[in-house]
């Protein structure tokens, strides 16, 4: 009986494949940060020591953010909306020659808030510091989920994970993006409060956080819902107090501009949207058909977070789950906004070291791994239309997962009830 329990679990759940090992993780993640250091360093050499136009050095999405700091520091705060006022500050730190594709400020002002002091400090060195905080802030996410490790070198596929040069490259805020739903979501069983927190500070990017709502209602989480609810309103609040509260009438008005442009270039987008929205129109979809296959995916995206918190699937798929819906559901996503999925990558590595495996979730979990690389890519070929497609396979990796454990844990049941009535029945004898 025991051995039938033992054979079908194996059916399912096995070990990592041959080809994922150890040494071979650790040799695909040396050559991949290689590639990295490679493109990263060439960046440096054609963007700032000897420029090529309109080949920005790292840091070119950081320059927005200095310049919209600068301007709210020396006028009104709704100057870093005016994108005739950001562009001649921002285009020469992007080594960038005015074009079609403009450089708005289109963050919401509680973002602003937090760059405010940014340009109190010259261009480079404010960057820098950024860079290093928000990575000190990220990695501190990391280590409270991966399983402490003797060995430094399990930490070489952390480093080589392409999304953290894109989002290096960049200087985008990714990393504290990262952090807040990482270590909010770690913190939501013993710290319901400090959870929601974490979650209400990602009204700096309101569309990273569409999902929790959904999360927490459908997990009975009431105390991180009420906590994120009053730090988003604490948090608005404020930004209003510091900044003005016309820059929320700005901010409104810039977000309907800014989806015309995206509307009106989504077909050739340099490298694609990374949603389905964006996939559609670079295979030439009309506006509406788009707007309608995304909406079907994000249905489907938030019904599977629905589910597995309702059911309280085991932590890590569904705080898996809740990350990759919150790639899925947005119209607008960037290679940069990827550094979100080392989240369910790591959380997945967890439940499959202390549960075992299913045929195909190394496929998925390498294949998400090396996604952002499409920031690699030549700005004609839109590699990025296919990332959707990985972002959701994985969410079916998670559901399957899901499925299957509870199988087993059925399985499990079935024999130890089975085995009591075995054993009462010989005793009876």
């Amino acid at each position: 009986m025991h051995d039938d329990f033992v054979q079908s679990r194996s059916r399912l759940l096995h070990r990592a494949p041959r080809w994922l090992d150890a040494q071979r993780i650790r040799a695909y993640a040396a050559f991949v940060l290689l590639v990295n250091i490679g493109y990263f360093s060439l960046r440096i050499w054609l963007g700032a020591i000897d420029p090529v136009p309109n080949v920005s050095p790292p840091g070119w999405d950081f320059a927005v953010f200095w310049s919209a700091s600068w301007l709210a520091l020396h006028g009104p705060a709704v100057n870093a909306f005016d994108t005739a006022l950001i562009e001649p500050i921002a285009l020469p730190l992007q080594n960038m020659l005015p074009s079609a594709f403009v450089t708005p400020w289109t963050y919401p002002p509680t973002f602003l808030l937090v760059m405010l002091p940014a340009a109190l400090l010259p261009f480079q060195v404010s960057c820098v510091a950024y860079l290093l905080a928000g990575t000190a802030f990220a990695f501190k996410a990391c280590a409270r989920i991966l399983p402490p490790v003797r060995d430094l070198s399990w930490w070489l596929p952390v480093v080589a994970f392409p999304a953290i040069w894109v989002t290096v490259g960049a200087g985008q805020n990714s990393f504290l993006t990262f952090a807040l739903m990482g270590l909010g979501l770690v913190c939501l069983e013993r710290r319901p409060w400090l959870a929601g927190i974490l979650f209400g500070l990602l009204a700096i990017k309101p569309q990273l956080g569409l999902m929790i709502p959904v999360a927490l209602v459908f997990g009975r989480n009431w105390r991180a819902f009420i906590s994120a609810a009053l730090s988003v309103g604490v948090f608005c609040a404020l930004s209003g107090f510091v900044l003005g509260f016309g820059t929320f009438a700005r901010f409104a008005e810039a977000l309907p501009a800014f989806s015309q442009f995206v509307v009106q270039y989504s077909d050739r987008w340099p490298r694609g949207i990374l949603t389905v929205f964006g996939t559609a129109r670079h295979f030439g979809v009309a506006v509406p058909t788009a707007y309608l296959l995304h909406a079907i995916m994000a249905a489907l995206a938030a019904s599977a977070v629905a589910w597995l918190w309702a059911t309280r699937a085991s932590f890590e798929l569904r705080a898996s789950a809740l990350v990759l819906a919150t790639l899925l559901v947005p119209t607008y996503l960037m290679p940069y906004d990827l550094l979100l999925l080392g989240l369910p990558i790591l959380w997945l590595v967890r439940d499959g070291t202390r549960n075992g495996w299913i045929r195909g979730d190394a496929v998925a979990m390498v294949s998400a791994w090396l996604s952002p690389v499409v920031s690699y890519t030549p700005g004609g070929w839109a590699a990025g239309a296919y990332v959707p497609f990985i972002v959701f396979a994985l969410l079916l990796v998670v559901m399957r997962r899901y499925v299957v454990q509870r199988a087993v844990s059925a399985n499990t049941c079935a024999c130890m009830v089975e085995a009591e009535e075995h054993s009462s029945t010989v005793s009876r004898l």
